[in-house]
């Protein structure tokens, strides 16, 4: 890979709203939809102490293990059946040559066939990396930088890990609240699969550097298991914080996308289609080479009101199955278009055990809020994203915030062994068993509607989108 590029300016980028047709200021997704989706929600364990700086990904099931990744405490563990929990990988057992750094010291782990992948945030380079990935030459990412290592250990039967070796290195902006991504899972070949932020800050398109296939920022990457070489698999990813398959045939793979003023995003791509890089797979984000900067289905950019891109707005949706990108499996916004409210989508998970009705579920990490797409969702792109209810001890219908106390919980989700679907609080420091519902056939409550007008207007709001 080439790895050092000079950005194109983005001065063009504040053009668009005179060449783009003018659309009213509620331009975006079709509105989440409730037809009384519903589950339950059972606190099953505990990991953490309650605490606002907790940082934690997904849990990962690898082999017969549940690992918990402590992102900022720099700890990799097994959590046992019996609650237990079991440090295989601490800051002081780091390969030697590493110096974690940062909020997500550990970034995350992915393993399969007894060889497990970890990622560390390091303030130097070991020797030994056959390959570091440089960024983009542009200022916009800074004028320090980290580096995201990767590691292959053996796993032991005991889930232990040993004889780490060096794979492959990124260099990491060091920009305020910059996006890593993080997002790791080893394909069917044994190969990694990784997905790299932007690394660039919130009020950014994503520059230039998210659309070039040269560089290794805003990229779905597969990291070769055994020489480390890297393969550009898709691009214009903005922060992708976990992958994981759709099922158990892992012939699909899915992935939220946090977005930033249009849609946050689910996507789901084949994963032949994804590791065949004779073509080169583009999810939209970042300024392409018609200048126009995409999220979701929607052009966006400086709408000429302000002096900053915090200006930025929807400028224009794209057409429907726009050549050479691929769009969401589904998209939302946030309720009530609320730009100025922290929100970030985290998920997907999947469980044929867990769930009848929802293929999907999903939530908003500020809130926990839980959203949802249907088990029978036959579109390519943008199927109906749904509200989703918790039913208490006593059979009330919540909201996830609701029922967790009105505080943030961000969470994370992920299998059991027995597949069925979880989910941790990193902030609670507490393990849930999210099961479904059986939707109802009376009305709902006041907040939710009649099911069939809930249908119905699924049903419009699905041809307007496709319009």
């Amino acid at each position: 890979m080439t790895l050092r590029i000079h950005a194109a300016s983005l001065a063009g980028l504040c053009l668009l709203s005179a060449a783009l047709p003018v659309h009213s200021a509620t331009l975006g997704p079709a509105p989440v939809l409730d037809i009384g989706l519903t589950v339950t929600v059972s606190q099953v364990g505990t990991f953490a102490a309650k605490a606002s700086n907790n940082n934690y990904a997904s849990p990962v099931r690898i082999g017969d293990y549940l690992y918990i990744v402590n992102q900022a405490g720099g700890v990799l563990s097994i959590y046992g059946d019996d609650g237990t929990m079991t440090s295989v990988l601490t800051a002081a057992s780091a390969p030697q040559g590493v110096t974690l750094t940062g909020s997500a010291r550990f970034i995350n782990a992915a393993g399969a066939d007894g060889r497990v992948y970890v990622a560390y945030t390091s303030a130097t380079l070991p020797d030994g990396f056959p390959t570091v990935e440089a960024l983009p030459d542009d200022p916009g990412y800074g004028t320090a930088s980290t580096y995201q290592l990767v590691y292959s250990y053996t796993q032991a039967a005991d889930g232990s890990l040993t004889d780490p070796q060096p794979l492959t290195a990124f260099e990491t902006s060091t920009v305020p609240g910059g996006h890593m991504g993080g997002g790791m899972l080893v394909l069917p070949d044994g190969n990694l699969l990784i997905a790299r932020g932007d690394n660039l800050g919130g009020n950014d398109y994503g520059g230039t550097g998210a659309q070039q296939p040269d560089n290794a920022v805003a990229k779905l990457l597969i990291v070769d298991g055994t020489s480390g070489a890297v393969s550009v698999a898709a691009t214009g990813v903005r922060n992708v914080q976990t992958l994981t398959y759709t099922d158990a045939s892992k012939t699909s793979i899915a992935f939220a996308d946090i977005g930033w003023r249009a849609a946050e995003e689910i996507n789901v791509i084949d994963t032949a289609a994804l590791i065949d890089t004779a073509t080169i797979e583009n999810f939209g984000w970042g300024i392409a080479s018609d200048g126009l900067a995409r999220e979701g289905t929607f052009y966006i950019g400086y709408d000429g009101t302000g002096t900053t891109e915090r200006n930025a707005t929807i400028l224009g949706e794209a057409p429907l199955g726009e050549e050479g990108f691929l769009q969401p499996y589904a998209q939302f916004a946030r309720e009530g278009g609320a730009f100025s409210a922290y929100f970030a989508i985290s998920g997907p998970v999947a469980s044929d055990v867990s769930f009848s009705s929802i293929g999907f579920l999903f939530a908003d990490l500020a809130t926990g809020n839980l959203f949802a797409t249907l088990a029978d969702a036959s579109e390519t792109v943008l199927n109906e994203v749904y509200k989703v209810w918790v039913q208490t001890v006593t059979g009330n219908l919540v909201s996830m915030y609701d029922y967790l106390g009105n505080e943030r919980p961000d969470l994370r989700f992920f299998t059991f062994a027995d597949g069925s679907a979880g989910a941790i609080s990193e902030r609670f420091g507490t393990i849930y068993r999210i099961t479904e519902v059986s939707l109802p056939a009376v009305p709902l409550p006041a907040t939710g509607g009649m099911l069939l007008s809930a249908l119905a207007a699924g049903a419009l709001m699905r041809r307007r989108a496709r319009r």
